[in-house]
């Protein structure tokens, strides 16, 4: 388009007939790389004033919010319910308003709690913002779903939970994260009631996540996680690991029998978690377990006998690891070092015999 334009400016393509052909290719190419530099810089230079507006808004907006948020809160003599429809009206209208008023709300609210919280909570509710987060659910952009559940959970704010469910399973990982959110801090009671909706087993991430939201975000009673000792194999290792974390001893009898269980990762987690219970009774179980088990399962025995410090067992294990084993010699090796400090001597002099008969 540009050269176009070019030929049919009259004089200056009268001009270039005049010249040598590569002459006129030449100032042509040069004429369409200035126009694009200068297209690109007041490009450029657009963005930067649109982004430095927009900030200044965004900033005007937050004092503005700040000031009328601390009257709110803190002035007796401010006269709430009609300074509330005003600033709407003036102040809470356009997207990039609300979610300013939404984030402001969320900071206010994340370090104020018992009544000024629910002052917060009207506030969300009395300028639409619940409303504006519920429409956000549906945004194809999974960054504004995300913000959105966060959002309504942080207000305590009641959906329609066939808006959240399939958000459980959702391909970006914030967004799951959020949707668990949401059911544990709305939930009265049975807050993990959720996880039959899952299609697939928590991440290690999400089990961190799941605890944090039980001790911290829910004021209900702890489930009971046995519940889930014989579901699919992924959430039978989360309920096991959540029932050492959570000390529930009253579980113990109903872990045992996953000691036997054909999934080597269910019965290490099973011993881990007993072993954190300090059920003291499994060490007997374990030196009966030693010989038949995969090496998977005998580094975790080892472990678990670390844990209870007990040195004959310690001791009477040893003598059922051939040399070959290398691994679990060097595990030993490494705990007999630590709970037997006065052996520390005779037991590297042994090391490295062994070492020497297996290179």
């Amino acid at each position: 388009m540009i050269i176009d334009t070019i030929k049919y400016f009259k004089p200056f393509n009268q001009l270039l007939d005049n010249l040598p052909s590569v002459m006129r290719v030449n100032i042509i190419v040069s004429i369409v790389f200035i126009v694009f530099i200068v297209i690109f810089i007041s490009l450029i230079i657009y963005l930067r004033y649109f982004k430095n507006s927009r900030n200044n808004k965004k900033e005007k907006q937050r004092l503005l919010l700040e000031e009328f948020l601390n009257s709110y809160l803190f002035d007796e003599d401010f006269d709430a319910e009609k300074e509330i429809l005003n600033f709407k009206k003036q102040h809470v209208i356009s997207n990039l308003q609300k979610k300013i008023a939404s984030r402001e709300i969320l900071l206010y609210n994340s370090n104020l709690k018992g009544e000024t919280s629910e002052m917060l909570r009207n506030l969300f509710c009395k300028w639409e913002l619940d409303e504006f987060s519920k429409n956000q659910l549906l945004s194809s952009k999974w960054y504004l779903k995300s913000r959105a559940i966060f959002s309504l959970s942080e207000m305590l704010i009641e959906v329609d939970l066939n808006l959240i469910i399939p958000l459980l399973n959702h391909p970006k990982d914030e967004v799951r994260q959020q949707a668990q959110l949401y059911f544990i801090k709305t939930a009265k009671a049975e807050p993990l009631n959720y996880l039959t909706q899952l299609k697939r087993p928590l991440t290690l991430w999400e089990e961190i996540f799941v605890e944090d939201a039980l001790k911290n975000e829910y004021h209900g009673e702890i489930p009971d996680f046995s519940k889930w000792l014989y579901s699919n194999d992924g959430f039978t290792i989360f309920a096991i690991r959540m029932i050492a974390r959570f000390n529930q001893y009253e579980n113990i009898p109903k872990l045992l029998p996953l000691l036997n269980h054909a999934s080597i990762s269910i019965r290490c987690a099973v011993l881990n978690t007993l072993a954190k219970l300090e059920y003291f009774s499994i060490l007997p179980i374990v030196k009966n377990m030693f010989d038949d088990s995969e090496y998977e399962l005998k580094m975790t025995i080892l472990e678990v006998v670390e844990h209870f410090e007990d040195t004959d067992l310690l001791h009477d294990l040893k003598t059922k690891i051939t040399i070959e084993d290398w691994n679990l010699n060097l595990k030993f090796y490494t705990i007999a070092q630590k709970l037997l400090p006065d052996e520390k001597e005779n037991l590297y002099l042994t090391f490295k015999k062994e070492k020497a008969v297996v290179i």
